[in-house]
């Protein structure tokens, strides 16, 4: 038997991939012969020798060719030989059995199709894919054979209509073997695919695995190797090691103390260095601030020294003389005089408290603006300004992140300037635009052809506060302070770029910033409240089941920023507020909600309020607001909250 096996193997020079397909070739070559010359007895003991034995002997010595020719390193005609004799052989055998036979039954026209259609799998058994020319000339032979059964039939003179036969749906037959052709051979070359790849993984992981055997021997070895020689050495350091146990445990004591004063040692130096970090920063912003507010401390010195002391002397010296006349119009003229100078020192002190509260940081959110609506805005205080030629593009960079009513001062500050100042010689033309220079920061640049300012004169003055450059026309010196000082508030800068008698360029440099969804404002261990500037609205997340002083102060801290921001509309996350009682309730809807409303809030977002024990708030709620025309809605979180603000933005 293993003489047999071994007799049937491909030729040792075949690639491994060959061999499988050629051994599988000789061993169905075999079977088949046997079958065959098996078929040759019984029919020879049935119906004696005929014609169709001799058929039948060459189709076992044909497949014993196939053996041979494989056998001999011919393993492409074998292997073609093999898949193309039983087609043809079944098509001649079909057609000399109908010429020997005349009276051959009807169904001699079906059986040798359906052997045709077995040998479509031949070629998958015997070659491989990449083997295409071989599998299609296969391939080609059956479906020549199929195709063209009948006319062959026909042409030799034995067609089913030929042979008398009359059943009009015969040639349905070709189209029931057609699909059956195709179906059997796209599911076998799907399966052959599918069997090729799977073999293809199986060699790579083998010849993987055969390399990790490989490489694994010789670790093993050099293991060994180490194994003997560190047992040699084991034995010598064995008798050693007694006699430096005592040193060993001395020295580890010694080691362990050192190491862990180490790290104290390291870990106190890691403390000095970052204690001398925070320092020297903290130190570095209170000397930045110390300078700065030095450098205002003078001007404020500057102003109450030249602008306060001529008001108030002024007022002095009036009601002296008030306190010593006695004629009723003289008083009555002194009188308004005293109240003119009491009028300008009241617009003096305004603009100190102006400067005081930027400089104190009362604005800390960033709003999304609309650069348009805040030039139109300051346009609208300007007033007239049909004589003056605008060129205004803001498409470059439409919006930025900042506080609006400083944009807007900043604004009104230098196109009124543009105003003031400009030449009496020509038509003002005035030009802004906004671009981004790169991508987190925004430049607006305002340019006017008025009468300019000298900087190589007054270039160090022209930020200061109460400083005038062109005296003929009524002004105060504050608006370029201002707009330096709010910019500067808001992480920018301002350059200049002025001639004169020809005009002036400012150069406004702002920070775009990535973090202007959640700017906290207020928190405690009862709730957070931050802008997200986004959708220009105010978020409350409760923490903890609240009191009513929380609930009053968290509220009223909303409260001025919807009255300062005229932010549209808040979301509220109220799943862990708790229950709130009703007189809390009541002074919500009275003293919040509606004051909120009057200051423009339009919509109002909730996770959580549907929840059982708020059913009776949710309810008042959904009336007050309805009739507020205020949209409530409830929502599972806040990010679809806030996906629903968001379609309310421009």
């Amino acid at each position: 038997m293993a003489s047999l096996i071994s007799f049937l193997r491909a030729p040792s020079y075949e690639s491994d991939e060959r061999k499988q397909f050629v051994f599988i070739a000789n061993i169905l070559s075999l079977l088949f012969a046997i079958l065959s010359l098996i078929l040759v007895f019984i029919l020879y003991g049935l119906f004696g020798w005929g014609n169709t034995l001799w058929l039948i002997a060459g189709v076992v010595v044909l497949f014993g060719v196939v053996i041979v020719l494989n056998r001999m390193g011919y393993t492409n005609a074998g292997r073609l030989l093999f898949c193309l004799v039983p087609v043809w052989l079944t098509l001649v055998g079909t057609l000399w059995g109908k010429l020997e036979e005349p009276r051959q039954s009807y169904i001699g026209y079906f059986d040798s199709r359906f052997i045709l259609l077995i040998t479509t799998i031949l070629p998958a058994i015997v070659f491989e894919l990449r083997e295409w020319v071989k599998i299609s000339v296969c391939l080609v032979s059956t479906f020549i054979c199929l195709v063209f059964f009948d006319p062959i039939h026909n042409l030799v003179g034995v067609g089913y209509y030929q042979r008398g036969f009359t059943v009009e749906s015969y040639y349905y037959i070709n189209y029931v073997v057609f699909i059956s052709f195709v179906g059997l051979l796209a599911a076998v070359f799907i399966l052959k695919w599918r069997d090729q790849r799977a073999s293809l993984d199986l060699r790579h992981a083998l010849s993987e695995l055969k390399q990790l055997n490989h490489e694994l021997v010789t670790q093993n070895k050099k293991l060994e190797a180490i194994s003997h020689e560190m047992t040699a050495q084991n034995e010598e350091m064995l008798q050693q090691n007694e006699e430096l146990q005592t040193s060993h445990e001395m020295l580890e004591q010694a080691n362990q103390l050192i190491t862990e004063q180490r790290a104290k040692l390291q870990e106190y130096n890691l403390e000095l260095e970052r204690l001398v970090r925070e320092k020297s920063a903290d130190l570095f912003i209170t000397n930045e601030e110390l300078v700065k507010s030095n450098n205002e401390l003078r001007q404020f010195s500057f102003t109450v020294s030249h602008n306060l002391r001529g008001p108030v002397a002024r007022l002095l010296g009036l009601t002296n003389l008030v306190r010593h006349s006695e004629n009723k119009n003289e008083i009555a003229e002194l009188t308004r005089f005293i109240h003119q100078s009491a009028n300008e020192l009241d617009s003096i002190l305004k603009d100190l408290s102006q400067i005081i509260d930027i400089r104190n940081d009362l604005y800390r959110v960033r709003e999304r603006i609309a650069l348009k609506d805040e030039w139109d805005k300051a346009l609208s205080l300007v007033g007239n300004h049909s004589a003056a030629r605008l060129t205004v593009n803001f498409e470059k960079a439409p919006y930025l992140y900042g506080i609006r009513p400083m944009l807007q001062s900043i604004f009104y500050n230098l196109v009124s300037n543009a105003f003031k100042y400009c030449s009496p010689e020509c038509v003002l033309v005035i030009t802004v635009n906004s671009y981004l220079l790169h991508p987190d920061k925004a430049i607006i640049e305002l340019s006017d052809n008025g009468l300019g300012i000298d900087l190589n004169k007054q270039g160090e003055n022209l930020f200061k506060l109460y400083k005038r450059f062109h005296h003929h026309v009524p002004g105060k010196g504050l608006g370029l302070y201002l707009v330096k000082t709010q910019l500067e508030i808001m992480g920018g800068r301002i350059e200049v770029e002025s001639e004169p008698d020809k005009g002036t360029l400012f150069r406004m440099t702002l920070p775009v910033p990535t973090d202007v969804d959640k700017q906290v404002f207020f928190e405690n261990d009862a709730a957070q409240l931050y802008f997200d500037a986004n959708i220009n609205n105010t978020v409350i997340v409760w923490k903890r089941n609240i009191t009513s002083e929380d609930y009053h102060n968290v509220f009223e801290n909303v409260l001025q920023t919807i009255k300062a921001y005229k932010t549209p509309g808040w979301i509220a996350d109220l799943r862990n507020q708790g229950v709130v009682p009703a007189q809390d309730q009541q002074w919500f809807i009275q003293n919040v909600l509606k004051a909120a409303h009057q200051n423009g809030l339009k919509r109002i977002g909730t996770i959580g309020f549907n929840d059982p024990i708020r059913s009776d708030y949710f309810a008042r709620m959904q009336s007050v607001t309805a009739d507020l025309n205020v949209e409530l809605r409830n929502f599972d979180s806040i990010e679809l909250a806030i996906a629903w603000m968001k379609k309310f933005i421009v």
